[in-house]
């Protein structure tokens, strides 16, 4: 399949003011822009990976990072449709953002870039530019930063943490940008493409930039001649939403009680679901509300660890040496005395240490994982 490359603008979601180059926040009031593509096509291209798929309605860069985001799976949990976006390399929808702004960051060379410390935006980003670009962090509090968020963003070594005393006020990359939009948006497509059947698409918010995106992923494919009818739907807990006002008009908000939330959060902890209180407002919501689909990051706690004999990893690296690149359960097809489950995590281990490596291809609209000795 042919692609072309599409002109856009972007303009400012407050002021309304078009741009022609790719501007990071408005020059005039600092408020979010937003790209628009003119005369775009929807066109999916399943030989490029992850997110990229829908390269007609992404920026045109020209470099390309992607490390397997994107195309997560849809599960139903306690009768409740849910898009797991825990399934992206870093367990976040952060990493739709993050591809996008490392292609960008990568296509005009910038060695050095500078963000807020927003946790799993941070994480992702740090980790998506590794090779790429130096990262300096401003964290306002240096308190509230535990081990394993040092452990996290220190694990690439392309990071420099920094405190608000220090003047780097221009050129700060935040999580509300045009790029993270375009990134977050992708979601809208992968539910266009598998064509799901429900009314309302809900989502967690706190700003209610992932509601948004996914409100503009909707409008751009109705702006490509194609028709959609989801209702979007942004959900928060009383007492901590920040919807941006520039944006709020788009989609509709919704508020859950701090004891509803509470109260399942523990009930799915003990079906062995472990997700964050935001995300349990959006489970609650897409479940009162009924035909929905709710976007969560949502997580199952494992069973107890067994030991893997340096023996069985010798097995592994013997089969993928033997076979070549496979699948997680094609070399479990040839390791039938250990768990499906036992494979999964023995691989994991293997690859954090180096002793396997790994690349993301797509079959159809799914994407799967190869390992092969590094």
């Amino acid at each position: 399949m042919s692609f072309k490359t599409y002109d856009y603008t972007l303009f400012c979601t407050n002021c309304r003011r078009t741009y022609s180059n790719i501007v990071l926040s408005c020059p005039n009031c600092g408020s979010l822009t937003i790209f628009k593509y003119h005369n775009a096509r929807f066109e999916i291209n399943k030989r490029m990976p992850g997110i990229w798929r829908y390269k007609s309605l992404l920026p045109t860069l020209d470099k390309i990072v992607s490390k397997g985001e994107g195309l997560t799976p849809i599960n139903t949990i306690d009768s409740v449709l849910v898009k797991n976006e825990r399934y992206n390399p870093t367990g976040s929808y952060s990493d739709r953002a993050s591809s996008i702004i490392a292609s960008y960051i990568l296509s005009k060379k910038t060695g050095k870039v500078i963000t807020k410390f927003e946790e799993d935006f941070t994480y992702s980003l740090v980790y998506y530019l590794t090779g790429i670009s130096r990262v300096t962090v401003i964290v306002d509090d240096p308190l509230s930063l535990n081990y394993s968020d040092i452990s996290i963003l220190t694990r690439g070594g392309n990071v420099e943490l920094v405190s608000t005393s220090e003047d780097l006020s221009v050129g700060v990359l935040n999580y509300v940008n045009p790029l993270t939009v375009e990134g977050l948006k992708t979601i809208a497509f992968e539910l266009y493409e598998r064509r799901v059947r429900v009314e309302n698409i809900v989502v967690p918010a706190v700003r209610g930039l992932l509601a948004y995106s996914i409100w503009k992923g909707f409008r751009d494919l109705e702006e490509s001649g194609l028709s959609t009818s989801y209702n979007i739907v942004a959900t928060t807990i009383k007492g901590y939403s920040n919807i941006m006002p520039s944006i709020r008009e788009s989609f509709k908000v919704v508020e859950v009680s701090r004891d509803e939330v509470l109260a399942t959060l523990l009930e799915l902890g003990g079906k062995g679901v472990i997700t964050k209180p935001l995300s349990i407002s959006a489970f609650i919501t897409a479940k009162n509300l009924g035909n929905s689909i709710a976007i969560l990051t949502i997580g199952f706690r494992p069973p107890p660890r067994k030991h893997w004999s340096i023996g069985a990893r010798r097995e592994i690296i013997r089969i993928l040496e033997e076979y070549g690149e496979s699948t997680a359960y094609e070399v479990w097809k040839n390791l039938p005395v250990y768990t499906l489950r036992g494979v999964y995590r023995a691989l994991k281990a293997m690859e954090e240490k180096g002793e396997v490596c790994s690349e993301f291809k797509t079959r159809g609209n799914r994407k799967v994982k190869y390992y092969k000795v590094c």
